[in-house]
């Protein structure tokens, strides 16, 4: 009797295990699939769970370069209205693009030993930024950016 009972209560922990490990598979299938669907540039905290949940590094880059990839997407797509409005409302495109530059410049530079390639993303931020020069943050961006440029050697 009492090893039927130790034998259904192993069996329910090892359900409820199952069931844990299915729902954090499951979680972790939805997030990656999320990211590849929509715009990543200014969601901070969608791009920290995706590279905190993607230990490998090459997930962490891929995920990096999405991000900055969507920036491009974004500061391309709004550059004639940031130009002929200048709707601060465009402003987060800014921030999340700098933010966006500076990680993956920092992965080419300190993870991959790339820095021709750093440089080139590093140069087409600043240009695709320019129109965005209406935003408070404008000077400050390209300040961070250009000693960030400086400091790495690009």
């Amino acid at each position: 009797m009492k090893k039927n009972i130790i034998k259904c209560l192993t069996v329910l922990v090892l359900v409820v295990l199952a069931g844990f490990a299915g729902v954090y598979i499951y979680k972790n299938i939805q997030i990656t699939r999320s990211a590849g669907e929509l715009n990543i540039c200014i969601n901070d905290e969608l791009i920290a769970k995706l590279i905190e949940n993607n230990k490998n590094p090459f997930s962490k880059f891929k995920f990096l370069k999405k991000r900055n990839n969507d920036c491009k997407v974004l500061l391309i797509s709004n550059k004639d209205e940031a130009t002929e409005k200048q709707n601060n409302a465009m402003c987060p495109i800014l921030n999340g693009s700098t933010s966006s530059i500076i990680m993956l410049t920092d992965a080419y530079v300190n993870n991959m030993y790339d820095r021709e390639t750093a440089s080139k993303e590093m140069n087409l931020m600043l240009n695709l930024m320019t129109p965005y020069n209406f935003c408070d943050d404008y000077y400050n961006d390209i300040m961070t950016l250009i000693t960030l440029k400086k400091r790495l050697g690009l």
